[in-house]
């Protein structure tokens, strides 16, 4: 004869599965003595579906969670007497019609079990685990055994478990009562397991029993909403955990888990960022401070256990899970037919020929700069070494001081950032990484445009010869010559910034991965700004239903770049903004005709000799139309067979060769009093880019045809190249390695112990005129240079009044200029070499200055005649202002930020199951 057994049926707002829940009651094979139903504040029809049933008896209550209903309805039951059972349901759970049968059998042939659970399936897969038996990491993390595994009987021999299932579970009345019934505080997730723990340690049994099988339609989060998102999934787990921590832990290990909930928090926020989880980040917080007030729930807890306590806590200690099972169990979670692995198709780095691409880049980039080999820096051109430590280089990124008068105050160039990451690479001279990228510029080139074109193509040779054209392209071998380094980041950063822009409305992660290359574009060539912009609208355009991805893609360059955009626009000169950053270089800016021959400068010259030795008299631009030609029909090809695809490569060709024309007109800085263009060559980047996505949009629709015209395309790219490396051999080189020291070496010993130590350096440009700079320290760097300064149109005060000086200086008179020194810091005077035509300027500035009582004449130097001043004097550099060091923190975390976003994610499987899960067919 059974013992006696009372169903007690938790519902609320179940209608839509209450009525197969109460059908497989009736259906049972040994039916409960009694069924106690209770409502917890219903809104739909649960109320009467229950008065209707079979119930002996409907409990109303309040909105209440399952573990306190549940307490309501063992309430109202009889008297208990010896051997009397409890069989709790929810009303979403539907057991089989064995289900009880299974479970009494399993307590009768084993008397030492008090507890004992079902097999719960899940109601759209019932041949899939819901859970089946529940246990704690070493750690004290839930786990739910066997989550989401194919059942095929290999676990119908299992028996022991920490804890079961919260619902189906039969347990003993007498016990129930005794350990305290369900803990309060545990809502929901991990209640089962925590009324398993205390009869466990009470000194009793819990087990499974497979042969009981119940399907639910969710998790224990469900029981009174029908959908619960990832940030409440999380609160209500890490409650729970964070609870069990403290409820279960030792008066020793007591405060000290108490102390460290908060910095765990700030610990686990940035685990949840990096796996893509940021509703996490609340979530985990307000279960934290949840936890961290909540003496009471704690204190009940603990009191309950210790109440109930016959045994210590090492018996648990087998039936807890090993990290072998924990990580086995996580490659398990979630569905594992939605688990498989996409095999990628696309071709591989290696197999694609990218390796020889990327090797033969090593060699260009090498034998384009053999000047450079063994230099520890570089200068010429528009280049300078760096500032010789991180200090320096990090303070350049702060607003501050824009010139070394003090007149000039502003925000940083987003360049000077891209300069102080650079050179944090090699921190024991950051000059050697601006080397080491002017030697590996074509080989990261190569990488960049391989791993874009790869994700645009599935052809096996395409990505090969995209990273041929990209490194060899003469664009960017133009600007490593000419030390252009704003503009090498920004050839190289293009392709990832195309590609990845306008892919990324698909994800959050896209978007990040978009939002890096697209802020090196902006800073290196800030020309290129209008076009990032469109190529935002465009990606918008393209993934409208998620048009605010591309848009939040720009926040990192928007951050680098607009406190000069709003600086510019305040000084009258909006346009200014888009100059190039560093030091500039005039060179011959092309025609509209070059432009569209992707000829920013030097190119179409390089070509002279090559045509004169082939073809004496021929016309340079024709050379270069028929090396560009095979390309260009290639991209017509993609224009004609595949518009639809192609007109945002369109757009972006056209931006381009617009952004190269403009630049031919923006004359924003100068050079020795001469105006200097925006070098075209960026424009002419995006362009080729351009092209290069027009040609791989044919290539998509015919592979095999394709790969002819590739190799022909390539073989022009390496003849468009060699006219310019060879040209670099035959011409001396405009960026040759930096001297030991940028300034004499007396200023040099007098830099280290006055850092800010000022140097009047003058300038003989030409017969009657003399150029007037003031150096501080030990001479410019590259990351001083600020295009603020470069771009002003007019001298400020006190620049006219020391190059006032300095002519009265250099021109005999006897003027005393002591004061405006002094007032400047100016300890020495330099006069530079003698340039062709100012011979005349360098002589009587010589005789000048040897001739005044307050200058004591050092001698010839490397850099020039030196004079020292009589009178000691320094000066103090303004500080920057109280707000630059939080400009360059929201700079650096929204750079930071879009990284975080772009990492993959450390997620496994789909654990959160954010709506119940559909299925209440009967069982059979």
């Amino acid at each position: 004869m059974h013992p006696r057994v009372f169903a007690v049926l938790a519902a609320s707002s179940g209608a839509a599965y209450l009525p197969a829940t109460l059908a497989a009651i009736d259906a049972q094979l040994v039916a409960p003595e009694r069924l106690v139903a209770v409502d917890g504040g219903s809104k739909d029809d649960t109320r009467a579906l229950l008065e209707a049933s079979s119930a002996r008896s409907v409990v109303a209550a309040q909105a209440l969670p399952y573990g306190q209903l549940i307490a309501k309805g063992v309430a109202s039951l009889p008297h208990a007497e010896d051997g009397d059972w409890l069989w709790l349901l929810a009303h979403d759970a539907t057991p089989h019609p064995r289900a009880l049968q299974a479970l009494l059998a399993h307590v009768e042939s084993h008397p030492s079990v008090v507890m004992v659970g079902p097999k719960v399936m899940r109601a759209d897969i019932p041949d899939r685990f819901a859970e089946l038996g529940e246990t704690m990491t070493p750690f004290g993390r839930s786990l739910l055994l066997h989550e989401g595994e194919l059942d095929q009987g290999q676990h119908d021999d299992d028996s022991d478990t920490l804890g079961v299932a919260e619902t189906g579970v039969l347990v003993r009345r007498d016990v129930f009562d005794a350990i305290g019934g369900f803990d309060p505080a545990l809502r929901s997730i991990d209640a089962g397991l925590d009324l398993g723990v205390r009869a466990r340690l009470a000194g009793h049994r819990v087990a499974v029993e497979p042969r009981a099988r119940v399907r639910r339609a969710g998790g224990p989060e469900h029981f009174a909403a029908r959908s619960v998102s990832d940030r409440q999934r999380v609160a209500v787990a890490r409650r729970a955990q964070l609870h069990r921590r403290l409820a279960y832990a030792n008066p020793f290990a007591l405060v000290l888990h108490w102390l460290l909930l908060l910095p765990l928090a700030v610990v686990r926020t940035l685990a949840h960022l990096l796996a893509k989880r940021p509703a996490a980040v609340l979530a985990e917080w307000r279960a934290t401070l949840t936890t961290l007030v909540a003496f009471g729930a704690t204190a009940g807890a603990r009191r309950r256990i210790s109440l109930a306590r016959r045994t210590g806590w090492s018996s648990l200690r087998p039936l807890r899970a090993s990290w072998r099972t924990v990580r086995s169990q996580r490659r398990a979670l979630g569905d594992p037919e939605r688990m498989q692995v996409a095999v990628d198709e696309r071709v591989g780095f290696v197999e694609g020929a990218g390796l020889w691409v990327t090797a033969l880049a090593v060699v260009v980039g090498v034998v384009l700069s053999p000047q450079l080999i063994g230099a520890a820096a570089a200068t010429g051109g528009a280049m300078l070494p760096l500032s010789g430590s991180l200090g320096e280089l990090w303070a350049h990124t702060l607003a501050g001081p824009r010139d070394t008068l003090g007149e000039l105050s502003g925000p940083a160039d987003p360049f000077s950032l891209l300069l102080a990451l650079l050179g944090s690479l090699t921190p024991w001279q950051p000059s050697t990484a601006i080397v080491l990228l002017l030697f590996l510029a074509p080989a990261i080139a190569s990488l960049t445009a391989f791993f874009a074109a790869r994700r645009m193509t599935r052809s096996r040779w395409a990505p090969a010869v995209v990273g041929a054209l990209w490194s060899l392209s003469p664009l960017l071998l133009a600007a490593i010559v000419d030390g252009r380094l704003g503009a090498v980041l920004a050839h190289i950063a293009l392709p990832l910034a195309l590609v990845g822009m306008l892919r990324a409305a698909e994800s959050w992660r896209a978007a990040g991965a978009a939002a890096i290359p697209v802020a090196v574009v902006v800073a290196g060539a800030p020309v290129l700004l209008p076009a990032m912009l469109l190529l935002a609208l465009v990606a918008a355009a393209i993934g409208w239903r998620r048009a605010l991805r591309p848009l939040a893609a720009l926040v990192p360059a928007a951050a680098l770049l607009a406190p000069v955009v709003i600086a510019r626009w305040l000084d009258g000169a909006p346009l200014a903004a888009l100059a190039d950053p560093g030091v500039p270089k005039a060179s011959a800016p092309p025609t509209a005709v070059e432009a569209a021959l992707l000829a920013p400068d030097t190119s179409l010259a390089s070509l002279e000799g090559v045509i004169a030795w082939l073809a004496p008299g021929a016309d340079p631009v024709w050379f270069a139309l028929g090396l560009l030609a095979p390309l260009a029909l290639a991209a017509l090809a993609g224009v004609v067979l595949r518009p639809l695809l192609a007109w945002p490569s369109v757009v972006l060709l056209l931006a381009g060769y617009a952004t190269a024309v403009a630049s031919t007109r923006l004359a924003l800085t100068s050079l020795d009093g001469e105006p200097v263009t925006i070098w075209a060559g960026s424009g002419a980047s995006l362009a080729l880019a351009a092209l290069i996505a027009l040609a791989l949009v044919a290539v998509e629709l015919d592979d095999r045809r394709g790969a002819v015209p590739g190799a022909v395309v390539t073989l022009a790219a390496v003849a468009a190249a060699v006219p310019l490396i060879a040209t670099s051999f035959l011409t001396p080189a405009t960026v040759i390695a930096a001297p030991e020291r940028r300034m004499p070496a007396f200023v040099d010993a007098a830099a280290e112990r006055d850092p800010g130590i000022g140097t009047l350096v003058l300038h003989p440009l030409a017969e009657g005129v003399l150029g007037v700079d003031v150096e501080r320290g030990h001479g410019t760097a590259l990351d001083d240079v600020a295009t603020a300064e470069l771009v002003r149109d007019r001298a400020g005060e006190t620049e006219q009044r020391l190059a006032q000086a300095a002519v009265d200086m250099a021109a005999g008179g006897d003027v005393d200029v002591s004061a405006l020194l002094d007032e400047q810091g100016v300890q020495f005077v330099l006069l530079e070499q003698e340039r062709e035509g100012a011979a005349g300027v360098h002589d009587r500035a010589q005789r000048s200055l040897d001739a005044r009582g307050d200058l004591q004449a050092i001698g010839q130097t490397e850099a020039g005649l030196l004079w020292q001043r009589t009178v000691e004097t320094s000066a103090e550099r303004a500080a920057p202002p109280v707000w630059a060091g939080w400009l360059l923190l929201g700079q650096l975390v929204a750079v930071v930020g879009a990284i975080v976003t772009a990492l993959p994610s450390l997620r496994r499987g789909a654990r959160v199951r954010t709506r119940r899960l559909e299925g209440t067919e009967e069982w059979r």
